[in-house]
This record gives C-alpha cells, structure tokens and sequence, in this order.
C-alpha cells in the first residue's frame, strides 16, 4: 500500500508539474497585450512604476520559455501539440514585441519581418498534414540561435526604457540590424537540401 501511495503522489505532481508548464506556456499570449501596452506607455511616460512593470513582465515572459519546456519533460507531458503552441507564443511574442519597437523608432521594420520569415518558415515545416500528421524537422541551431538573439533584443530595448538609456536608441539599432543580417544567415543555413520538402516527402511515400 505505501508503494501504490507514492505512485500516486509521483503521478499528482507530475501532473501539477504540466498543469504548471502549460500555463506558463499559455501566459505568453495573455501578457502579450499588457507588454505592448506598457512597452508604448513607458516611451510616452516614462514613470518609475511603468518601467519596474515593464520589466517585470518581461522577466516573467522570457522566464515562463526557460521553464515551460523543462517542467513538461520533468512531468514526462512534452508533446508535439504544446511543443508547437510554445513556438507559435515564442514568434508571436518577438514579433509583436520588435514591430511595437520599430514603430517606437528603435529598429527599422525589416528586424520583425526576419521574425516573420524565420518563424514561418518553421511553422510551415512542422504543421501537419495529410500525408505526414507528425513531420520529423531536422535540427536547425542556426534558426534556434536566431530565436534567442531576438528575445535578447527585445529585452535590450526593454532595458533601455526601463533604465532610461543605457547604450542609447542609436546602439540598439545597429544591434538589431546584426541581428537581422543574421537572420539571412540563419534561413540560408537552415534551407532544406533539393528533394526533402514535405512536398517531396508526400510524392516519395506515395
């Protein structure tokens, strides 16, 4: 009995543990709103309050992406669904983000489009199909270090209103335009070699 007791307990809390990792997950897209608002309130006014709270949302933001993943797998709940809902809050969150920031002035519009380029292009290669419900994606690190130097540089500009200026507007937009001369290295990279395309993949198994 006190063996079936502690399997119980370890299934509790592993299931707590996903509930937990889901929602972390899903506060992205709530929060998302909160961000932009105060990203857009903090360069008009740029109070103390308005800054510890767009900071803070921030920190919280980039910390739930650090967590969700690692409680799914430790909750043994990682699945391709989540896996792909985790990408689709990672890729809306920069892209809003950096878009809220060209239009602030920070970053030309070209920076969210490479957002959009390399978020689609993976979004596209994972989506499902017909023909093959659970498409295997080869490793793209390139694409991945792509998605971590965006969130830096949301959090760059984040830490530019909230602290006042640190490196200054001019910086952070040479930054963000290494940023995006990368992410053209990055979708060159990642390209798929001639014949793999999911289109390939269907006609060869046909």
């Amino acid at each position: 009995m006190p063996h079936v007791s502690a399997m119980e307990e370890g299934k509790a809390g592993g299931e707590v543990l996903a509930l937990i990792a889901r929602a972390l997950t899903l506060s992205r897209f709530v929060l998302l709103i909160p961000f932009l608002w105060l990203l857009k309130a903090v360069a008009a006014h740029p109070s103390t309050p308005g800054r510890l709270a767009l900071a803070g949302t921030y920190a919280f933001i980039a910390l739930s992406d650090t967590l969700d993943g690692r409680l799914a797998r430790r909750a043994n709940a990682a699945s391709r669904l989540w896996g792909r809902i985790d990408v689709v809050a990672d890729i809306l969150f920069n892209f809003s983000a950096l878009t809220a920031a060209s239009l602030l002035g920070w970053m030309g519009p070209w920076v969210p489009a490479g957002v959009a380029i390399l978020g689609g292009r993976f979004l596209w290669r994972i989506a499902p199909d017909s023909d093959d419900p659970a498409p295997r994606v080869r490793e793209d690190r390139a694409g991945k270090l792509a998605g971590f130097l965006y969130y830096a540089l949301v959090g760059w500009v984040v830490a530019e209103s909230s602290t006042g200026g640190i490196l200054g507007p001019s910086a952070v937009a040479r930054g963000a335009d290494a940023v995006f001369a990368y992410t053209l290295v990055a979708f060159w990279l990642g390209r798929e070699p001639p014949g793999s395309s999911r289109r390939g993949r269907s006609t060869r198994s046909a």
